[in-house]
């Protein structure tokens, strides 16, 4: 059991016989009562989940691992379920509309791990969950140099060697798995194998104290011998495993109120099927600007229009460079900073779980705060038609499309804002909005060309609505397989059939949306803020500006659009 961090102080009248009554203590204001809660709930939710927290910068718990037994999960709900209590009975009129905005997204998360802990229990059908947390565990404590580093060596040590624990009451906490479940934990498991016994040793060959390389290889062995143990009991349950990963549409209703998206399911299926119509037609008119003989070979064009492997990282960082300047001339919005991320190749122990994204420190790191753009370039070792696949795939348009929705002005750029804002209360830097932090990423591609990027070129265009099919595509398989309407199998089909993904993609995110049901938030956070930015436009009329618009948004940090737009004071529905 956890030590209840959240005990709020008793105030009682002090009478002394024979003098007068001393006054009590004052009690705390609401706002002094309000900080205190939040400040107690995520000391708790980094105690509770360390592995998470290294990531954030949170680093007291580094040598930590998750206690993921069924006890502590119990004692997990039960906190939760306090601190969302003691959340409730502050008197919101007497908190600054900061901390009451604050408190309304803090109170949804919570509610959103209650929904995953107690009411869909994935930690009893995924083990995904497991499988993910091996390999996190280790990753966040190797990929940033926030330490030195035989310190964050003695800090694996000592999480592989919690690692047997960790799976055996995996095992004791399982029944009733999904089979997709089971087939992506296998699959992943094989990655993670991998990781540790040949990467995590590669992170820490420099180290010359034998003790500590003596010990990093017993306690490596230790994880690996827990991770084939439990890759060998999967295997043997695979054949019982008759679990269901839908959700059902009041489950799915609640994750999306989760994020303070007061929208019935109905109708965000309804906009995500409009928006798919829509790029779809635009899809298909594009292919026929670029080859208007044979439209079906438009994109086989432009993905042969590549860079070659020894060019490939230079030219992510031309371009990175390019949209910096692109950003500044045409006011898209104003950076609060002229540092750009390094643009390198994912390291080799990081490509089997990254393959081109932004890695930026977390809100709390003082020491590793260098931001890095990965690229994940062809492995040599390949044969030449892998490598060649790949390749095709860093075709220039997308490279350009990926580092606006990862740099510029996307992901990265909200790290930027984060930093120009140290002002912000901790409920409002621990705020990680699915709609917002991705919905922005992905409003970026289409506005970023909707600006004026590459002169109407439709080969960039073709690029842009290809990824934008794909996350339309989410949010309907998401929703119609969570309800019911359709199954895995028909899932991937339509991903493959409508919204042209290889035979491999289709299927990789169709399964993905059985254990992620909230990657429908690409699509619904763009329609939210391109809604919010309508609404804006015409109660404002003359007025509006483009650039105080994204400035406005970025500024109130990665908290729901709902939230967004009520601190903007702009009137309207969220769709």
């Amino acid at each position: 059991m956890r030590p209840n961090l959240t005990r709020m102080l008793v105030f009682c009248s002090t009478v002394v016989l024979g003098s007068p009554a001393v006054a009590s203590p004052a009690p705390p204001s609401a706002a002094a009562a309000y900080q205190a809660i939040v400040k107690a709930h995520f000391e708790a939710q980094w105690l509770a989940h360390p592995a998470s927290a290294t990531p954030l910068g949170v680093h007291r718990y580094d040598e930590k691992l998750d206690d993921v037994s069924a006890t502590a999960v119990a004692g997990e709900i039960a906190r939760l379920k306090d601190a969302a209590a003691k959340l409730r009975a502050i008197d919101g009129t007497k908190l600054s509309i900061t901390d009451r905005d604050d408190r309304d997204v803090l109170l949804g998360a919570i509610d959103g791990q209650l929904l995953q802990e107690e009411t869909l229990q994935t930690w009893r059908h995924d083990p995904g969950n497991y499988v993910n947390l091996l390999t996190s565990a280790i990753f966040g404590l190797i990929e940033r140099d926030f330490a030195s580093l035989s310190i964050r060596m003695k800090d694996v040590i000592a999480r592989e060697n919690a690692m047997p624990a960790m799976m055996a009451d995996a095992k004791k906490n399982l029944a009733d798995m999904p089979p997709v479940f089971v087939d992506v934990a296998l699959q992943n498991l094989d990655g993670g194998i991998s990781f540790l016994s040949t990467d995590v040793p590669a992170a820490f060959r420099d180290v010359k104290d034998i003790t500590l390389q003596n010990q990093l290889t017993a306690s490596t062995k230790a994880s690996v011998d827990a991770a084939k143990d439990f890759r060998a009991w999967l295997t043997a349950e695979k054949p019982k495993a008759r679990g269901s990963f839908v959700l059902g549409r009041a489950n799915l209703q609640r994750l999306l109120a989760s994020d303070l998206v007061d929208v019935p399911v109905e109708s965000v299926l309804a906009a995500g099927e409009a928006q798919f119509a829509k790029d779809h037609a635009a899809y298909v008119e594009t292919e026929k600007l670029i080859n208007a003989k044979k439209p079906s070979r438009a994109l086989p064009e432009v993905q042969a229009d590549h860079p070659d492997a020894a060019h490939l990282i230079a030219v992510t960082r031309e371009g990175l460079a390019s949209l910096q300047i692109f950003i500044a001339r045409h006011h898209i919005l104003t950076l609060p900073s002229r540092m750009l991320p390094e643009v390198a190749p994912t390291p080799p122990f990081a490509r089997a779980v990254i393959f081109g994204q932004t890695d930026a420190p977390g809100a709390f790191e003082m020491r590793a705060t260098k931001a890095y753009y990965f690229i994940t370039p062809p492995d040599p070792k390949d044969p030449p038609a892998k490598q060649e696949e790949l390749l095709a795939y860093w075709n220039r348009p997308m490279l350009q499309n990926l580092t606006v929705h990862e740099a510029l002005p996307g992901h990265f750029t909200q790290y930027l804002f984060q930093r120009a804002n140290p002002q912000w209360p901790l409920a409002r830097k621990m705020a990680g909005s699915y709609t917002t932090t991705e919905g922005w990423a992905h409003y970026s591609e289409q506005m970023m060309l909707e600006q004026g990027l590459s002169n109407g070129n439709p080969r960039y265009h073709l690029t842009q609505l290809q990824d934008a099919l794909l996350r339309d595509c989410r949010l309907i398989a998401s929703i119609k397989m969570h309800t019911g309407a359709i199954t895995l199998p028909q899932a991937t089909e339509m991903m493959q059939t409508q919204c042209f993904q290889p035979t491999a993609v289709a299927l990789g995110e169709a399964r993905r949306g059985t254990n992620d049901p909230g990657y429908y938030s690409y699509t619904l956070g763009k329609l939210e803020i391109l809604k919010l930015r309508a609404d804006a436009q015409k109660q404002q009329g003359r007025a509006f500006n483009l650039t105080k618009f994204h400035d406005g948004f970025m500024n109130s940090g990665l908290v729901p659009v709902s939230i967004i737009r009520r601190e903007m004071g702009v009137a309207g529905s969220a769709l």
